[in-house]
Parts: C-alpha cells; structure tokens; sequence
C-alpha cells in the first residue's frame, strides 16, 4: 500500500505530542496551588458530626419476584410515594412485608 506524503511528518507530529505533559486547566492549577485550608470550628464539626448516618447490618441478596408479583409491588410503592410525598421503592415495601412474616426465634 502507497504511503501517503505526509505520513512521516504525521507520525513526528504525534510522538512529539505523546511525549508532551497535557497542560492543566486554570481551575486545577489553582486548586493544586492552594495549599491553605481553613481552620475548623466547633460547629462546622459538630454538623459533620451529626450528618453521618449509621447504616444498619444488612447483606446483599437478588431477589426474582414473578412479574405480577413485582407489578403488586410497585404499585403499592406509587401509592405510598403519592400518600408520603417522597420516593418510595418496590423493594422497601418488599422488605416491609418480609419483616412482618418474620418467624419469631426464642433465644
């Protein structure tokens, strides 16, 4: 196959271009020169503090509902979205009901 004429000047042109260091944008150059962060109140600890949210103990696990089972729960959780006014998932209202049949366990 016949090289095209520019075809070594092509290939130095993208070495030389490889090699070179990509150029930061003005925004990371200013972060990175940045060195001083300011000191820390009580009360900004403090609401970090009280954000963190404890999770409880739980274990990933897949579930395969039949269809018509899943479209009963999704639509139990439309409602309840509507009736809350916030996002209520098909699997939370899953889980409410496998809660409720539990088997109590004497210890």
């Amino acid at each position: 196959m016949k090289q095209p004429r520019d075809a070594a000047a092509l290939a130095a042109s993208l070495t030389n271009a490889a090699n070179a260091p990509l150029p930061l944008p003005e925004r990371a150059t200013a972060l990175l020169q940045r060195t001083e962060t300011p000191p820390q109140t009580e009360q900004s600890q403090s609401k970090k503090a009280a954000k963190v949210k404890i999770m409880p103990d739980t274990v990933g696990m897949t579930l395969r509902p039949t269809r018509e089972l899943l479209n009963d729960y999704t639509i139990a959780a439309a409602e309840r979205t509507k009736a809350k006014g916030r996002v209520v998932s098909a699997q939370e209202i899953m889980l409410e009901v496998l809660e409720r049949g539990r088997p109590k366990v004497q210890k």
